[in-house]
């Protein structure tokens, strides 16, 4: 395997007080922000209309404002995409998200006849659908994380297992804080975003977590915390081939995939880093804590 790093011996174990720490202000910014700004949720949750309009002549936000009053709506969202006033994203909770979308059709073309439009996207998602969404998705994240740690605890130890999914649910809120942060739409697009950074992070841990088991064979008559960093430092060349090739990729999604899947990779591209993070500095750092406390007894 190409190494990039050579025979690197860094501490990890002996510096996981930082590690922590760093998580720990990670965390707490996360929460804190998650809490008070909210998740910007879309129509998928939520119930509502989306709309995707571009026009041949430049037209003002007040305009299409004024246009979207006359149905009865005064909260809804006007995005403007781009410089040219052209083009802009609606978004409304209606309780008939259909009729309102039919409605504003007829409002647009009765205000501005001079003025050709084209509708490049529409999202209809009636509330009591986008309610039970939720509910699915939720329970979807709470089944993949336990079955993770039935599957890497039977795979390799019941701590591997619990530090995993301790680490899982470090990245998911760390990258859900910046997300909201960022005034991202948390739409379903964004949950299988979350979803493929567990899957990746659970991935990486899985690779560290193997090949540490390997060097305890090797090594029972060292000190565990040296077996932990000797596998750390193992895989570390192929832990940073790895997710350079992958932030590549994905970064090509980020400039090149358009507005649709910004979002998308906008949320890997922060998860992989986190997850990437998260199991080299948190996972064995938690085995180890855990096995100062409780040492498991050699066979």
């Amino acid at each position: 395997m190409v190494e990039i790093i050579k025979n690197p011996n860094i501490d990890f174990i002996g510096k996981r007080k930082f590690g922590f720490i760093f998580s720990a202000v990670l965390l707490v910014v996360a929460v804190l922000i998650i809490f008070i700004k909210g998740p910007n949720f879309g129509i998928d949750f939520t119930g509502g209309v989306l709309l995707q309009i571009k026009f041949d002549k430049p037209i003002s936000t007040a305009d299409l404002r004024n246009s979207l009053a006359k149905l009865g709506t005064e909260n809804a969202m006007i995005q403007s995409l781009g410089a040219e006033n052209r083009e802009y994203i609606i978004r409304a909770a209606e309780k008939n998200p259909v009729e309102f979308a039919r409605a504003l059709k007829e409002i647009l073309a009765a205000d501005f006849p001079d003025n050709k439009r084209e509708f490049l996207r529409e999202e209809t998602v009636e509330p009591k659908i986008g309610k039970e969404l939720l509910v699915k998705t939720l329970w979807s994240i709470i089944v993949a994380l336990v079955l993770i740690l039935i599957y890497v605890s039977f795979r390799f130890d019941y701590r591997f297992g619990t530090a995993a999914v301790i680490a899982l649910f470090h990245d998911a809120i760390i990258t859900i804080g910046v997300l909201v942060l960022t005034q991202k739409e948390f739409s379903i697009v964004i949950v299988g975003a979350l979803l493929t950074i567990i899957g990746y992070s659970i991935n990486d841990s899985i690779v560290i977590s193997d090949r540490i088991r390997e060097k305890y064979k090797k090594m029972r008559k060292e000190p565990y915390n040296t077996v932990l960093n000797t596998g750390l430092n193992e895989v570390l060349s192929r832990t940073v081939l790895t997710v350079g090739t992958t932030l590549l990729a994905v970064l090509a999604l980020l400039i090149f995939g358009g507005a649709v899947i910004a979002d998308f990779a906008f949320t890997l591209l922060v998860g992989f880093l986190i997850g990437t993070y998260s199991s080299i500095f948190i996972v064995a750092n938690i085995v180890s804590v855990w096995e100062e406390k409780f040492p498991k007894k050699k066979k």
